[in-house]
């Protein structure tokens, strides 16, 4: 598609595409988003017009377009001059909202049979340049990518992690190495327990968006892992319990984490949506749900909503069992994906650590 012709009218210029449409921009919008490299900084793309010291209203000189008819330039009575690339003046064609990146619902599964196209990996692969891309579409697609081949080290594991982004800090410090024989163990996870599915961080205001575990040691009976996709279980709930899912995408559940010297909460509901109604989050955590009351008859309907999602993500047939070995690595959306693990005895030890949502993000804008 290209650019037609430009008309100015009082309210803003009109742009005829090649393809017979018709866009109208605000003459105060084309100032405020001038590419000269006056106003948007070449290295940073960071707007350096201050849009808002002179009136909204602009007196435009004349308008022109470059010798491809692909740029827009705009000279204004002040004499000051506009540049607006084909690029922006397409993607902003039609009004839109910022939009909250959604979960794409299309690939989500409801049973491990239903996952198509395996996201399994070698650890050779993932670290070339070409496989890069591919592991980050299988977490985004699917919810998780198993990564094998790998070396069962620490440092390994670290450099497969620093591939996506730089390693997130936490509670439990960045990337750790931990196993299940700690004298005072600061969450279940460093036990032997079982741990039933649930996502991290509920206590935090800006939950972790992925996280990696690697088993690099294992003398262990049991301690087998399961995945449930929690997308799943949100719009299986959206059509056949709308109700309660209502409630969970409305109610701020509280999460906290209790140390002598530290005491984390956060409250957000169990779904977290956009202003599409499209999930972006899924939140869910028993272990570590804090006391909080709502009205009597809010607080049985909430019990209610929340015992559906819990008996879903229980239900050993939504679950992919597996166990982490060593040389396995896992990679997983947090925001997506519920985690548990079954008990065990022995000795396992594992290393691994978190990345934020929007370095993920990042990095697959990059790639694409």
């Amino acid at each position: 598609m290209s650019i037609k012709s430009v008309e100015i009218l009082d309210e803003g210029l009109n742009v005829f595409w090649s393809n017979n449409s018709l866009t109208c921009y605000p003459w105060f919008w084309l100032k405020d988003h001038s590419e000269n490299k006056n106003d948007l900084h070449p290295d940073t793309k960071q707007r350096q017009i201050d849009s808002f010291t002179k009136t909204l209203e602009y007196n435009v000189f004349k308008v022109w377009l470059d010798e491809d008819s692909k740029n827009v330039f705009i000279e204004w009575n002040d004499k000051t001059q506009s540049y607006l690339s084909f690029d922006l003046l397409e993607t902003m064609a039609k009004p839109r909202l910022p939009q909250s990146n959604s979960i794409d619902s299309s690939n989500c599964w409801n049973t491990p049979s239903e996952i198509k196209d395996f996201p399994e990996m070698t650890y050779q692969e993932v670290m070339s340049e070409s496989g890069l891309k591919k592991w980050l579409m299988n977490i985004k697609r699917v919810g998780f990518v198993l990564v094998t081949g790998a070396p069962a080290t620490p440092e390994a594991t670290k450099e497969l992690m620093e591939r996506m982004a730089y390693i997130r800090s936490s509670i439990f410090g960045g990337f750790s190495v931990w196993d299940n024989k700690l004298d005072s163990p600061d969450d279940t996870a460093f036990t032997s327990l079982a741990i039933e599915p649930h996502t991290d961080g509920t206590y935090v205001h800006d939950a972790p968006g992925l996280q990696t575990l690697h088993c690099i040691k294992r003398d262990s009976i049991g301690g087998e892992n399961q995945l449930v996709d929690g997308l799943a279980i949100a719009e299986k709930m959206r059509h056949e319990f709308s109700d309660a899912f209502e409630i969970l995408c409305n109610v701020n559940i509280p999460g906290r984490y209790i140390k002598p010297d530290t005491y984390l909460e956060a409250r957000r509901p169990l779904f977290r949506i956009n202003n599409k109604s499209e999930v972006i989050q899924v939140s869910f955590n028993n272990h570590d749900r804090a006391p909080f009351r709502l009205e009597n008859d809010q607080m049985n309907k909430f019990y209610d909503a929340y015992k559906i999602f819990h008996n879903l993500a229980n239900d050993s047939s939504r679950q992919f069992e597996f166990m982490l070995d060593p040389g396995k690595v896992l990679t997983f959306d947090n925001w997506r994906l519920l985690h548990a693990r079954s008990s065990l005895s022995g000795y396992r030890q594992l290393c691994g650590g978190y990345h934020n949502h929007e370095d993920f993000e990042s990095r697959l804008r990059i790639l694409q």
